[in-house]
């Protein structure tokens, strides 16, 4: 039996093109403008988008499964035109390439690897002796597929690794779990933080002032969930104490304005939230399991608690 998919994205033909090699069975319209959509909407029974206006997802009556093609989708969580009554799953393949950006950083930063960049240009040989991995606590604040996969390389190199989940469940590779309402008892032991929440009602500015304050002397802080999950302005008045260091790819508002003081700082290092981007071949995969899954009337994976908010 054939099923309808519409792909509704600004690069859906190259996902459509992917998806219609891999399954050919599928009857797929790619679409990045609402009008290439609305013939087909009305038919389609999976949608596979991430942002997609109103008045096309309204017109979707037959829709049996929402796919997103991204891993935070706050913005899609409570909209009407989704029915409670149907799948609705996210993107879960970015924690390796977020686990592959925090490292990149964690390893430059402890092998020196700026100061020499820095003195090959002036000819200068000075060795210093570096730190290790090894022995380091690593904090990960959120424990779903992005934050077990920064756990499991962390215990790779070594390291202790310490999460905060909102059920404070045992998970592998993390050796003590803490609750939402614990935050404050973990912050202090840990030499790297990294941010990977989602953006919920109680996780909006999550780390304000007082939790930033009881970061020690040399900590670096990773953001790469959401941006709103910290307090940029606590953020910014803490940087300016030069007490702890930066690591940032999300922010409040996107793009980060050139008025803002972060740009400024030389212990904050800024990225234009790539640290997990949308590799088409990698999400198509995925989605071709889910697919299989899906018609076969199995559980589908990534499923959105929609409760929750992921």
């Amino acid at each position: 039996m054939s099923h309808k998919l519409l792909v509704y994205h600004p690069e859906a033909r190259i996902y459509g093109g992917i998806l219609a090699k891999k399954l050919p069975f599928l009857e797929i319209c790619n679409a990045s403008e609402p009008e290439e959509a609305i013939d087909f909407v009305e038919q389609a029974e999976i949608i596979l988008s991430w942002k997609i206006p109103d008045d096309l997802l309204k017109r979707a009556k037959r829709l049996k499964w929402f796919a997103s093609l991204g891993a935070g989708n706050e913005h899609l969580i409570h909209n009407p035109y989704i029915p409670p009554s149907i799948p609705f799953t996210k993107v879960t393949i970015y924690g390796e390439m977020m686990a592959e950006y925090v490292f990149a950083y964690l390893l430059a930063s402890i092998r020196n690897t700026g100061k020499y960049d820095e003195d090959q240009k002036r000819k200068r040989w000075d060795p210093q002796k570096p730190e290790r991995l090894r022995g380091k606590v690593l904090g990960i604040l959120g424990l779903g597929s992005i934050g077990r996969e920064i756990a499991k390389k962390g215990k790779q190199f070594g390291m202790t690794v310490l999460g905060v989940k909102r059920n404070p469940e045992p998970v592998e590779d993390v050796d003590q779990v803490f609750s939402t309402r614990e935050i404050r008892k973990m912050i202090p032991l840990i030499h790297y933080l990294i941010n990977t929440l989602p953006l919920t009602p109680e996780t909006h500015h999550l780390l304000g002032k007082e939790e930033l304050g009881l970061m020690k002397e040399g900590t670096i802080l990773f953001n790469v969930g959401r941006g709103k999950t910290i307090d940029e302005k606590a953020l910014i008045q803490t940087l300016r104490q030069d007490k702890i260091k930066a690591v940032l790819d999300v922010f409040e508002e996107e793009p980060l304005s050139p008025e803002s003081e972060l740009w400024c700082f030389e212990n904050v290092i800024i990225t234009p939230h790539v640290s997990g981007i949308n590799l088409p071949e990698e999400i198509c995969e995925e989605f071709g399991k889910n697919y299989e899954r899906w018609r076969r009337g199995e559980p589908l994976t990534g499923i959105v608690d929609r409760e929750k908010g992921y």
